[in-house]
């Protein structure tokens, strides 16, 4: 399994990047072509930036109000990998990047890689051979309204 997804990923895939590199370039030329790959490489990245941002302002809200920024940890890990397709030169590389950066593609592929991966891990038996469940982080009730200044002194 893993020999043939590295094939397909190291040889299968840049052959088809390829084959539709030449296509298009046979249709509107060789420079126009470098043209849209330098085009969506710079857009993409910029969109790839700005759903990034949005991200990592999710996932701070979710820290303040004291909750994992699951969801959040794998939306930014998409797009960090939507905006590498659209680094590499290719249409299809640069289709699946807009596929990981848009929030609501995105969002299919986060619930489909969910439903894939859930069951898939389990918690690990200890050393007595007991499987202990994993603790449910504890909510501090945090009175944030009565906040005083401070300063170090060393």
């Amino acid at each position: 399994m893993g020999c043939l997804l590295l094939g397909t990923i190291f040889v299968a895939f840049p052959m088809a990047e390829f084959h539709v590199m030449m296509k298009v370039a046979a249709h509107i030329g060789f420079w126009h072509t470098v043209g849209l790959f330098i085009l969506s490489a710079v857009l993409g990245t910029h969109f790839a930036k700005h759903q990034g941002l949005i991200v990592m302002t999710r996932m701070q809200a979710c820290l303040a109000e004291g909750r994992a920024p699951t969801r959040e940890m794998l939306d930014g890990l998409l797009v960090f990998l939507g905006g590498v397709l659209f680094v590499l030169p290719g249409f299809i590389s640069d289709a699946l990047g807009l596929i990981l950066v848009f929030p609501l593609t995105r969002a299919l592929v986060r619930m489909a890689l969910i439903k894939g991966f859930k069951g898939k891990f389990t918690a690990a038996p200890n050393r007595a051979g007991h499987v202990e469940p994993v603790p449910r982080p504890i909510r501090a009730n945090v009175d944030r309204t009565n906040v005083e200044d401070a300063e170090v002194v060393d």
